[in-house]
Parts: structure tokens; C-alpha cells; sequence
């Protein structure tokens, strides 16, 4: 009903569209639910799942389930994907219908087609300008790829990343990514992997330049806005190039 009415349990990640709709993962719940602007408020809806009802099943949205839905990013064709961390997949809801794209019964950072690719906690989600899903792949401690052409990937596959947590990708098309047990953001390289770091150190705190156990991060407005989690703040820090 209008926002000002409208109750939620556990919201996690949201996602903005730019007509003004915003996706909201209830994580608690098991539900994606949806903000819509009206004249002068907001309306809200479930646009997936069913409420306090956990599990795996795809198919139109009112029928489907989710487990824990942890993050979510709208695609260009106008596609939200989920990062489903209970059930260890990557979800996209179109036309009314839920589907799995990538993730398995099995935990595990195996490539492939929706059928063998393997993920294990997937925490956060951003699209590319490519169409490719990059997924904070938390289980696994890497940075994986999705690309309805290509399937699930690892693109650094010996790569190891202190609990990847967040990730954004920049107007310059770098990965930022919240290292959450590093307590820092890092600026990676999709194309080669090289790793940089924005800001933070690997010493936990809330001194200055340091971070403690970062858990989201956003590109915006020519800065990285950071959900700095046990210090209890939002910090906001300069997009290099």
C-alpha cells in the first residue's frame, strides 16, 4: 500500500530504475518488493515471491520462491536480477516470470551454462555496461561473471579476495569492490584483474582513512559512498580515475 503504511522485514539491497521505480531485497521475508512513485508519495508492492515462505521455484512471480534475497540490479532490458544467497544463485525476474540463470543444488565456483555454473553465497550484484553481471562471490572469496552469452565465469581465477561483500562498477567501467574482511574498497581492473585500492587499509578502525568491515559501496556522483558497517556510518570518499 502507500509508503507511509507499507511495512518491511529486513530490507537488505535495493536498486534504482530510472523511471523512478526502486527494488527492495526483503531478505527476512523472502520477497522482492517494489517502490513505485505516485503523485505527491509511494506506492508499494511485492513483485516476487511468496512472504515468509522460503525455498527454490521458478515461474510467474507471484509463485515463485527465494531464499534470504540479498541484492538486486536492474538490467538494461529492464530485467531485475537477484542475488538469491539462500539457494546459491543468480535469479532474473522479466515479464512477470522468475528464473534461474546461473547456480546449481552445489555450492562451488564452477563455470558454465545455467545448468553447471556453481556459486556459493553471492552477496552483491552490478551490471556492466557489456550487459554482464559481476557477482561478490562471498563463498568462494572471488569476483565472478555472468553474461547471458557466455554463462558463469571466473575471470581471475586465482585471484582471492578478503570476503568480497560489495561491489559497484564506476563511471570509468573499474570494479569497486568492499573487502570486507580487509577493511577497505578496491578498485579492480575487469579487464586484467589488476587490484588498487580507493580506501581503507587492511588495519580495522575509525581513524582517519580507515574502515572497518565495509559491506556496501556505491558509485555516485563522482564519489564512493560506503556503508562502513561496525563503525555504524555512511562514509563517503573521491572516484579516482
Amino acid at each position: 500500500g502507500p509508503a507511509t503504511a507499507a511495512r518491511f522485514e529486513s530490507p537488505h539491497g535495493v536498486a534504482a530504475h530510472p523511471d523512478g521505480r526502486i527494488a527492495v531485497c526483503e531478505a527476512a521475508a523472502n520477497t522482492i518488493r517494489l517502490l513505485t512513485p505516485t503523485d505527491g508519495g509511494w506506492q508499494v508492492s511485492t513483485l516476487a515471491g511468496t512472504y515468509d515462505a522460503s525455498g527454490l521455484r521458478d515461474g510467474p512471480c507471484e509463485q515463485a520462491l527465494f531464499d534470504a534475497p540479498h541484492a538486486v540490479a536492474w538490467g538494461p532490458d529492464g530485467s531485475l536480477y537477484v542475488a538469491d544467497i539462500g539457494n546459491h544463485r543468480l535469479r532474473r525476474i522479466h515479464e512477470g516470470r522468475v528464473e534461474t540463470v546461473a547456480g546449481t543444488d552445489d555450492k562451488g565456483d564452477d563455470d558454465g551454462d545455467a545448468a553447471t555454473g556453481t556459486l556459493a553465497w553471492p552477496m552483491d550484484i552490478a551490471l556492466d555496461s557489456d550487459g554482464a553481471v559481476w557477482i561478490a562471490d562471498a563463498g568462494e572469496a572471488k569476483l565472478r561473471r555472468w553474461h547471458p552469452d557466455e554463462g558463469l565465469t571466473t575471470p581471475f581465477a586465482g585471484q582471492r579476495l578478503a570476503m568480497p561483500h560489495g561491489i559497484a562498477v564506476t563511471p570509468a567501467g573499474h570494479l569497486a569492490v568492499a573487502e570486507m574482511y580487509g577493511h577497505r574498497i578496491l578498485r579492480i581492473d575487469p579487464r586484467t584483474g589488476e587490484v588498487a585500492t580507493y580506501c581503507g587499509t587492511t588495519e580495522e578502525g575509525i581513524g582517519e582513512g580507515q574502515l572497518h568491515k565495509p559491506a556496501a559501496v556505491l558509485a555516485h556522483a563522482g564519489r564512493l559512498w560506503i556503508a562502513d558497517l561496525a563503525n555504524h556510518r555512511i562514509v563517503t570518499a573521491p572516484l579516482a580515475p
